[in-house]
This record gives structure tokens, C-alpha cells and sequence, in this order.
């Protein structure tokens, strides 16, 4: 039961990184011109998003990224708490009965003495809570590397000329091209 709980989260991580990974011009907000105001500078971005996860985002204008990101972080660090928590139970139990007695327990006995040395009742997908705060340690590491990185290159594609990017093909060659242009002055 467990096993199939660890691949189901397992899948859940994979597709939300999959959302993440889509083209960010998808979570764009509309048209963006340079504003003489308002400079977006990726260092700037890259910054807030190491102090929360998806202020970056907001920072370059992709609010729904910037709220993936902070969801993401605040999952897995909630989840590393959880799963922190129920270790710490069955540490005590087993500093308390002692390593020699620890091993001779069967799966049951073991549940049964945490339960009543510290009143924790443990689930059954909850019986390696080490590897799998260890897991949820390692995912919130990755997603906030990720969304620092994501928001820094974001920044730095905020004024990429997005309508000015089309793929071409022609029906009668098996060769494909990209054209892109841009203008290095005001075309006023």
C-alpha cells in the first residue's frame, strides 16, 4: 500500500514539474512593452525568489508561476515537518526500548510501542518517516534551485519580442526553421 502511495506522489511531482516546465509565455501576462518606469532586472528576480518562493515571478509579471512555486515550497516543507515529527516519535522509541530490542520487534510490535511510549499512532504509509522526510528535504531543495533559476531566466526574457518569433516549414522539403526579429532602435 504504500509502495503504490510513494508512486502516486511520486507522479503528482512529475506532472506539477511538467507545468512548471511548459513555455513560460503560456503564464505571460498580455503584450509587454518596455516601460521607462518600471526595468525588470534578473538579478532582482533571482533575489526575491530566494527570499519566498514566486515573489520572483510576480516580480516579472507570471503571478500564476509565481503562486505553482510557492504552492510547490509550501507543500514539500509542510510535508518534511510532518514527516520529521512521526521520525522523531519513532527515535524515541527506539532510544527508549534500545537498539537490540528495536530489531527483534516485528512491523506490528513496532507500531504497537510507539503508540505507547508516545501515545503516536503510525500509519502504514507512514513507516519510514526518515526516507521519506529525506524524499520531501530534497524535492523542496530542488523546486526552490528551479523557481530561482525559473524567475532569473524569466527576467531575462521579459522583453523578448514573443510575436516576432514564428516557426516555419515548407510542405515540399523535410527542413524546418526558426525566424526571429528584432529591432536594436525605436521604430517610431
Amino acid at each position: 500500500m504504500g509502495s503504490v502511495i510513494t508512486r502516486i506522489k511520486s507522479r503528482i511531482n512529475i506532472i506539477l514539474i511538467a507545468l512548471i516546465m511548459l513555455p513560460s509565455g503560456i503564464f505571460a501576462i498580455d503584450n509587454v512593452t518596455p516601460d521607462s518606469v518600471r526595468q525588470i532586472m534578473p538579478k532582482a528576480a533571482l533575489i526575491r525568489s530566494a527570499i519566498v518562493p514566486g515573489w520572483g515571478h510576480l516580480y516579472v509579471r507570471k503571478p500564476i508561476k509565481g503562486l505553482i512555486y510557492f504552492s510547490l515550497e509550501a507543500y514539500h516543507v509542510y510535508r518534511f515537518i510532518e514527516y520529521n515529527s512521526i521520525y522523531q516519535h519513532v527515535k524515541e522509541t527506539k532510544n527508549r526500548l534500545g537498539i537490540e530490542v528495536w530489531s527483534t520487534l516485528t512491523e506490528t510490535q513496532k507500531k504497537e510501542q510507539i503508540k505507547n511510549i508516545t501515545g503516536y499512532e503510525l500509519q502504514d504509509a507512514t513507516w519510514r518517516p526518515r526516507e521519506i522526510r529525506n524524499k520531501y528535504a530534497w524535492w523542496s531543495v530542488g523546486f526552490y534551485l528551479i523557481g530561482m533559476l525559473d524567475a532569473f531566466v524569466d527576467a531575462h526574457l521579459y522583453y523578448f519580442p514573443s510575436d516576432k518569433v514564428e516557426l516555419t516549414g515548407d510542405s515540399r522539403s523535410v527542413s524546418m526553421g526558426i525566424k526571429i526579429s528584432w529591432s536594436l532602435g525605436d521604430s517610431e
